[in-house]
Order: structure tokens, then sequence, then C-alpha cells
């Protein structure tokens, strides 16, 4: 599972709560879950680590119907202990190929983020990098002939590192992300920085373009989302209100908004409670309303005291609304996977990495007037198909999901009891 490497990414927020989870289904496991309807799930790909890689993360579609990810371990043999991972191709007729296998120097190593694709075909990504290897955090391309490079390598004296987040492109080509750390170091807890947003521009110039403080935000997570004017959006794990709650000192979370010309409004902060807390990335819809989840609060007797989280909207001017609130009926572990998608009909669609009929994750939609539905248990967790989905892409009907862990047991040495990762496809 990829929370495996979050000693390599400290604030990775998932590390928040993985070391609990098994206990908390262990004791769970009584708790009615409703089933889904019969779904049709097809195994495209098991994960081995070599030459692979391990644990994916969500894929890209591209015009002509092939997918594309990243691995965060695994790979070709590097320094680092499991490999430096991978970007692979998954072909429109279901053929695997690893097209880049990380070295763990500059060049980067662990890829948790998704990638991005250009007009072009070329690919955009980020590294979290390995501080026991000295392996950089960087930013990175790889063109239609599997040749990388590298656009930039993170340090304290330009701001940012340990990236973690998906990349937006802008109509010029110019690339904006996030770092979850870094930035002013007198921010944060242990000193260690509130994260950034940052721009790459088409001559590879970096430049630092909003540090977070605190009470605009702390830690954003989820990467960010573009509109047709360059406004960018996006939310971050902790900052905000800092004293929201007496066990969460450093905030429950905030929601952003940084327009074209670089000036930066915090358009929603969270209370902790009702609202939920510490969310994971936004989406947005051509009205400009922007979607996510809210790991979190709502109903605080979900994972008490803590709560299970919210499905939430935020509009352009930082009106805010509840739109589900997560209950033990539906889930008993506040972990999601990436964040929401949105078809053209308004209907969410999200994933929960654990919880459901099996345990092993399910899949869920929202409907524009509210209506909560689980699409697809995943099977028992750890089997052949995969479990724990850790991101996904709509395409037409279907599903093609980035499954955690399971797979091939035997072929993971480093982690067997978990297995690798696998890629499926869900069909209705």
């Amino acid at each position: 599972m990829s929370d495996k490497w979050s000693e390599v990414s400290p604030m990775y927020p998932k590390s928040v709560v993985l070391v609990l989870i098994f206990a908390v289904m262990l004791a769970s496991a009584t708790v009615s879950t409703p089933l889904a309807r019969a779904q049709t799930l097809t195994l495209l790909h098991t994960f081995v680590p070599l030459p692979d890689g391990e644990f994916p993360s969500a894929m890209i579609q591209d015009a002509a119907g092939n997918f594309y990810g990243t691995a965060v371990a695994g790979g070709s043999e590097c320094e680092s202990f499991g490999g430096c991972g991978t970007v692979f191709k998954v072909a429109k007729n279901g053929k695997y190929s690893t097209l880049y296998s990380f070295a763990g120097g500059n060049d980067g190593a662990r890829p948790l983020a998704a990638l991005i694709l250009d007009a072009a075909g070329n690919l955009y990504g980020t590294t979290q990098g390995n501080g026991y290897i000295s392996a950089a955090s960087t930013v990175f391309k790889l063109d239609p002939s599997g040749t990388e490079t590298v656009l930039h390598i993170f340090n304290q004296s330009t701001g940012g590192g340990n990236s973690d987040a998906p990349l937006v492109l802008d109509k010029q080509g110019n690339l904006y992300g996030t770092t979850p750390i870094d930035g002013d170091t007198n921010c944060g807890r242990n000193d260690i920085g509130c994260g950034v947003v940052f721009k790459v521009d088409t001559k590879g110039n970096f430049n630092v373009i909003h540090t977070f403080s605190g009470p605009d935000g702390e830690q954003p997570e989820g990467g960010l989302v573009i509109d047709a004017a360059g406004n960018l959006y996006g939310s971050t794990w902790w900052g905000g209100h800092l004293n929201c709650k007496s066990d969460a000192p450093f905030g429950c979370g905030a929601i952003f908004k940084l327009d074209a010309s670089g000036k930066f409004t915090t358009l929603y902060r969270f209370k902790g409670v009702a609202d939920g807390r510490t969310p994971l990335g936004v989406t947005q819809d051509s009205a400009g309303n922007l979607y996510g989840i809210a790991t979190e609060g709502g109903d605080l007797s979900c994972n008490a005291p803590y709560g299970c989280g919210t499905i939430f909207e935020v509009d352009a001017r930082g009106k805010f609304k509840v739109l589900y609130t997560f209950s033990p009926t539906t889930t008993r572990t506040p972990v999601y996977a990436s964040t929401l998608l949105r078809d053209k009909n308004g209907n969410l669609y999200g994933a929960k990495q654990f919880d459901g009929a099996h345990n092993a994750g399910f899949l869920f939609r929202l409907s524009p007037s509210g209506k909560f539905t689980d699409l697809v248990d995943f099977p028992d967790g750890g089997g052949p198909d995969g479990s724990d989905p850790i991101g996904f892409a709509l395409s037409g009907k279907n599903f093609y999901i980035s499954m955690d862990s399971g797979g091939d047991y035997d072929k993971c040495p480093l982690v067997g009891q978990f297995g690798c990762g696998t890629l499926l496809k869900v069909a209705p």
C-alpha cells in the first residue's frame, strides 16, 4: 500500500489514520453496510515489483483510450529499498507497459501523484523524493518516446518539497502545483513549513506564487483545479481556523482561490464539526462551483470522536453547503481515495479505501438530489483482484480503478502480505 512510504512523505494525510486502520476494521466488522448492485469487474493488470512497479496511483486517459499512471515504488533497481517507482501505460487493448523507471537520484523517486497530459502527448508529474537515499523531489516531463526531463528539483532555498499532488496545465503550457511542506519554515508543526503553490513556466523557470502561513491554510493536498480564466483552486488539509477544535490545534482545513493576477483568497475555513474537516482536494463544475470530500467531522458518532466526513460544495463566492454526511451505516474509517469525479449529469463519484461489504473498499455515487448509492463493493481484502482503491478514472459508463494492495502476494517480497496492487475495470 502506498502508505508504507509515509516515512518519505511524513505529512501525507492518510498516515494520520492508517496506523489505526486495521484495528478499527476488526472492531467494526459487524457493522452493517448496504450491498451494492451487481457490477462486472475485469482484472486489467497485476503489479509485480520488477519491472511494473508497486502501488499504483489514479490513472488518466488520452483521446485514443490509453491510460497512464504512476507506481510509487518498484521498477528498476535503485538505491531505494523496494525501488523508486515507475510511469506506466495501459493501452486501449489492455496491454501494460512500463514507460519509465525512476533511478533514485536527481530524476526523483516515489511518484505518488497522478499524471497530466498535454496535447502533444507529453506526460507531466511530480515525485515526493526520498531523503534516506538522497533522491530528489521533482517536477518532471516524460515525452512520447519515454525520455524524462527534470523541469525542477525542489530545495529549501527555492521553496517547496515532498511534492505529492498532481499538476495542472494552463492554456499557455505553464504548470502549477503544490507542495505540502516547506515555504515558511516558521509555519506548521515542527517548523517544517505550511506548503506552497508554485508555477513552472514553459521555459522551465520555477516560482513560488503563494506561501501558506496557517490562517490561509496549511498542507495543501489533492492538487489544484484551473478554470477557463486561469484561476486556481484547491484545499489545505490543516490551517484556516487554527483553534477550530480542541484536538485540531493546527486548524481544520480551508478552500482557497489564487486568481490569474496572483491574488489569494480563502473561500472557506472549516469549523470541524457538521461541516467537516481535513478536505482532500476539490473538483469544479462549469459554473465554478467546487466539490470535495472532508475526511473527518460531520457525524461525530462515526469514528468517534472525529467523524467520518462530509461531501461538500463551495460556490465561487465562498458559500458553503454540506451535500452528504457519512454515517456509521456507510463508513467506519475516514480514508477516501483521491478526490471526487463529476459527470456531465452532475453526479459525483468517490471511493472508500476500506469498508464496504468485504472491508476492501467500495465505489459510490452521490446524485444531484443527494441520493447516495454504493455502486460496487470490492472483493475480499488482499485477494487476486486487489483491494483498497486509491484512485479511479471515469470513461463513459466504465470505471478504471487503481487498487492499492492485493494481487500477487508471492511476487512482492517487500510487503508480500499485502500484494503490490492491481488495475481493474468496473462496468455496469
